[in-house]
């Protein structure tokens, strides 16, 4: 071989490192990305459904939450709640939680009060601390709703009982357990005003416990009924509705096989028609 050829000649090519192959590539990146999404669904986010009308009008049935489980999330330092998006719960906040009669059923609730508040509802109008709670998300009839009342004479701190757990006073209150849902009915001998609970207390909540309606005040099973509601029990905080579907009240109810089925084809067939496109992607408030 000549010096021209040598000059000529191109340099072999160095190994590299053996190639993986298509399928390992994708193979690798669905690893990730579920990796990614069940870090997320376990630690930032969650999904719920409203299957009732208890949060009406800011709810909807067939309304599909995500549910920031990240916001409360508990910290060890002051700086963690300086940098990360993390918060106490506050009043006013719509939260998940696990039902104190049943955690596998998860409930959601608006927070009215906290641990140390005194809580009081005259004719469906909550008062908190001796204040009249104004509160334009409510449904109810227009004559309670337009009407005022002004506050009552709270009874001396030492004299207003801490509100109880209803749900272990047997004597008061009977809790049937159904597919997806609790049923808590109050007993004839406990009261009247068995329907709406409209007037009720006042009771002081106890520390580290909530007080929590459903905006719908005449159609909630809240804490009116099943008494205070640990901090503890909270998923999140309701974040943001990512799909709305025009759904009947309790249709999730509705296990058979055959009721199932009829659900789900309604969703395929009835997607563009039945989906509530205006409220996708808007914040609960």
């Amino acid at each position: 071989m000549t010096a021209n050829d040598k000059r000529n000649q191109k340099p072999a090519q160095e190994a590299g490192p053996p190639s993986k192959g298509t399928l390992r590539d994708y193979w690798e990146t669905i690893c990730i990305v579920l990796i990614f999404v069940l870090f997320a669904r376990t630690w930032v986010f969650q999904n719920s459904n409203i299957p009732s009308g208890s949060m009406e009008n800011t709810l909807l049935v067939g309304d599909r939450l995500l549910v920031n489980s990240f916001i409360y999330g508990p910290t060890l330092f002051k700086w963690e709640r300086a940098l990360l998006p993390i918060r106490s719960i506050e009043r006013g906040d719509i939260v998940v939680f696990k039902f104190p009669g049943n955690p596998q059923v998860p409930f959601i609730k608006r927070v009215i009060a906290k641990g140390g508040d005194v809580v009081q509802v005259v004719d469906q109008h909550v008062f908190v601390n001796g204040r009249l709670l104004i509160e334009g998300y409510t449904k109810l009839p227009a004559s309670i709703k337009g009407t005022y009342i002004p506050p009552p004479a709270l009874p001396p701190a030492t004299d207003i009982p801490v509100l109880p757990d209803y749900l272990r006073d047997p004597s008061a209150f009977s809790t049937e357990v159904l597919p997806g849902r609790v049923e808590v009915s109050l007993k004839a001998e406990a009261g009247t005003d068995l329907m709406g609970r409209g007037t009720f207390g006042p009771y002081r909540i106890p520390p580290g416990h909530l007080f929590v309606m459903g905006d719908n005040r005449t159609n909630s099973e809240d804490s009116r009924y099943w008494g205070a509601l640990d901090e503890h029990m909270v998923l999140g905080r309701a974040w943001v509705i990512w799909w709305s579907f025009k759904e009947g009240d309790l249709d999730y109810l509705q296990n058979s096989p055959g009721q199932v089925a009829r659900r789900f084809f309604d969703k395929v067939f009835h997607f563009f028609g039945k989906t509530r496109w205006n409220r996708i992607l808007t914040r609960p408030h």
